[in-house]
């Protein structure tokens, strides 16, 4: 090699400041770097992870929220139509009631206008009854008896009540 202008102490040398320098390089200046780069890529691989935990999270916290809002809006519709139900049957109730009670005025309003009536008939009656005796009692005041007035006025009453019967 001398011959191409090297020599060995020196080739020697170098290639232990070579040797050195690469050592000390790769040991403070290359290894620190790779270090780094190693963390830098374990935390951006862990990021990652990261996100797609967090995504398949969401992902299923929206279905869980979609789940969710179909059931309150399923659960909204069968309270409607509960409400609905329910106010269906208050109003039918209330017609029944309403019926009910007008049957029952109707009813007490037809007794008492048959009690009226028959009041009212009850009175005529009397009335008829007290003129024929006045009318009868007038005219043969002296030839009849009490007992025969009565039976004169009875005889009237029942031929009046067959010749007009809204007597009875």
């Amino acid at each position: 090699m001398d011959a191409l202008g090297i020599s060995y102490a020196n080739f020697a040398v170098q290639l232990v400041a070579f040797v050195l320098f690469m050592y000390l390089f790769y040991r403070y200046a290359l290894g620190p770097i790779l270090s780094m780069l190693d963390n830098r890529q374990a935390t951006i691989r862990e990021s990652l992870e990261e996100a797609e935990r967090v995504r398949r999270e969401m992902a299923a916290a929206e279905a869980r929220n979609e789940e969710l809002l179909v059931e309150a809006r399923r659960e909204a519709q069968q309270i409607l139509a509960n409400a609905r139900t329910q106010s269906d049957q208050n109003i039918a109730r209330s017609r029944e009631q309403a019926q009910v009670q007008f049957d029952e005025i109707l009813v007490q309003a037809r007794q008492v206008v048959q009690a009226e009536v028959t009041q009212a008939r009850l009175e005529l009656r009397q009335e008829i009854a007290d003129l024929a005796v006045d009318a009868a009692s007038k005219i043969v005041r002296a030839n009849l008896d009490r007992e025969a007035q009565s039976r004169l006025i009875e005889e009237a009453l029942a031929e009046a009540g067959h010749s007009n019967p809204s007597l009875n």
